[in-house]
């Protein structure tokens, strides 16, 4: 009999569930962006048909900028945007719909916009445009439509992605058994009307795809179907890049599996001082020095800045010179005379990091607690600064952990060495940032360390981007839009050279091309178009014919201009790899 009813559902409710793929329509209604906000203040928005789940129905929908929606009967507004998915919250709290619940930032400067169309009769569609992981930048879009025959259609752009733990699915809530998570793109028929798939980090797969939870009562029959839509992504890296800022986030620890793969125990870790700029190195030995009885506390408080004013002025990336160091409870210090302007923040992110104005070593940035135990100490000896966190507990944590900065006031190197470090913060936020920046940094790029150390990593007193090339999507009956930017100001023009496969990345001096830094990313060139030069920047278009035959084709490019910064006189970009669709 189940498999009779599957069989049923399928064939009535699949109309329902063809793939197409992520954009709001033309009847959407854009309630903006945000950070931790559910739309419309909270209040339910009338979807126009009751939709029936768990055998209740509800008429109201509030959407989550975390990647879900609440449904209700609307008499009372929804405000908790609930940023940490939970299959446990998912059964007892309301009834949801989860698309990619985690979290999510709509950002107004990246053009996010959340969107709700109840234009089409027995149908209600959220769209998340333009959408990031919080404290990352590749943007995505993700929707979901529910439709008044009970069936929710989940879909994602070919970007979708997630960084930390994520849920997709429905659930009536109010205490529905807690079901386990299922696999979605198996398509296997779930009886339970709580039916959910919970990823992991990165483990998100069904970008480019749509998702179709037909109803069975109870349960619900997953279907998975490629929507073939156009797609387009970067790979490979321009030169010449000179990034003044390196960084690396790591996952939550919670002192298990995941801790960081640097910073061990009797480790060290040097920032040494080449002209202006920083080589990051792990191979120089250093030694903990015990804090002496003339050691003086920082900070005895929770999320604060303490000052350490040196005894002389010492030399800082970028040229310039520092008085004091402005030192965060939390781990990281500004090699500055400037009081912080921020808070003393617990939570790392990356557009924190990146935006942080003034020379600063995060050793790494950690939610740590001195209030709960342990010192934050500081004292010279012999023209070196050491500041000790000894015997510090993270937050929510066990234990303490105890590591050390050593600022040679005279080169302005510095040392940090890892006496015992346990990384034991059990909440969500105890994501571990190791970096440093020159302050207002031109070009941030993330760095693998424990690989990057072994030989070095360079961080430039200014930063010089690369040049760049990113694209539309290449679409059926439309044009391939191909940008690039950050070319040289002696360069009129950008020729963009097209191709139907990507190369492995041979470094141009390989091949006897003397332009040190720069590689070839593709496989062949099959032509090439030319874009003037305007600010930087320069676009051409390559046409795509509507021709359906076209679907799934291959392009593939990259950019070169003339330059002065090496001996070929040639800068070229990175690849781009699209996909022909709709």
């Amino acid at each position: 009999m189940q498999k009779l009813l599957v069989s049923l559902s399928l064939a009535f409710l699949a109309p329902a569930g063809i793939a197409q793929c992520v954009a709001a329509g033309p009847g959407a209604t854009s309630y903006g962006s945000g950070d931790d906000v559910v739309v419309n203040g909270g209040a339910g928005i009338d979807m126009g048909f009751p939709f029936l789940i768990g055998g209740v129905t509800y008429q109201f929908i509030h959407p989550s900028s975390n990647g879900f929606c609440y449904l209700s009967d609307g008499t009372a507004p929804l405000t908790d945007s609930d940023l940490s998915p939970s299959a446990a919250d998912m059964a007892t709290g309301q009834p949801r719909v989860a698309v990619l619940w985690c979290d999510i930032n709509m950002i107004a400067g990246n053009g996010a916009d959340m969107l709700v169309d109840t234009s089409v009769a027995g149908q209600c569609t959220v769209t998340w445009s333009n959408a990031v992981a919080y404290g990352q930048t590749p943007l995505m879009t993700f929707q979901c439509t529910l439709f008044n025959s009970g069936a929710v259609d989940l879909r994602y752009d070919s970007t979708a992605y997630n960084v930390a733990t994520a849920i997709a699915g429905v659930s009536p809530g109010f205490g529905v058994a807690q079901a386990p998570s299922i696999d979605l793109s198996a398509g296997q028929p779930s009886l339970d009307d709580m039916t959910h798939e919970e990823f992991v980090a990165n483990g998100l797969d069904l970008a480019g795809a749509s998702c179709n939870l037909i109803p069975i009562a109870p349960g619900y029959v997953p279907a998975v179907v490629n929507a073939g839509c156009a797609t387009a992504s970067t790979f490979g890296e321009g030169c010449i890049s000179r990034p003044d800022a390196r960084y690396e986030l790591f996952s939550a620890t919670g002192g298990g599996a995941g801790l960081p793969d640097i910073m061990a125990n009797g480790s060290a870790i040097t920032f040494l001082r080449t002209g202006s700029e920083y080589t990051v190195l792990d191979s120089i030995p250093g030694t903990y020095v015990a804090p002496s009885p003339n050691a003086v506390a920082i900070s005895a408080s929770d999320d604060a800045f303490g000052v350490v004013a040196l005894s002389q002025p010492m030399p800082v990336p970028g040229g310039g010179v520092t008085n004091n160091l402005q030192v965060c409870t939390n781990g990281y210090i500004h090699l500055s005379d400037n009081l912080p302007a921020g808070v003393a923040d617990y939570s790392p992110s990356v557009a924190e990091f990146e935006a942080f104005v003034d020379p600063t070593i995060c050793g790494p940035w950690y939610d740590w607690s001195p209030n709960q135990g342990g010192q934050l100490l500081a004292e010279e000896v012999g023209g070196i600064v050491y500041v000790t966190w000894d015997a510090v507990p993270p937050y929510n944590g066990s234990g303490g952990d105890t590591f050390q900065y050593q600022f040679e006031l005279a080169s302005g190197n510095c040392t940090i060495v890892y006496d015992n470090m346990t990384f034991t913060g059990a909440s969500g936020w105890h994501t571990p940032l190791f970096g440093a920046t020159v302050g207002n940094a031109v070009v941030a790029m993330d760095v693998d360390w424990s690989v990057a150390l072994l030989s070095g990593v360079t961080i430039a007193d200014s930063g010089t981007a690369p040049l760049a090339l990113a694209s539309s999507l290449p679409t059926l009956g439309s044009s391939w839009d191909l940008t690039t930017s950050n070319i040289d100001p002696v360069s009129p023009f950008a020729i963009t050279m097209i191709s139907d496969a990507p190369g492995p990345g041979v470094p141009m001096v390989a091949i006897g091309l003397n332009a040190p830094g720069c590689s070839i990313w593709l496989n062949s060139v099959l032509g090439s178009l030319t874009g003037v030069a305007n600010g930087g920047s320069a676009t051409a278009s390559l046409p795509i014919p509507n021709n359906a035959a076209l679907q799934g084709s291959p392009v593939v490019a990259q950019s070169i201009c003339l330059t002065l910064v090496n001996p070929l006189n040639l800068l070229v970009s990175n690849g781009v790899q699209g996909v022909v669709g709709n």
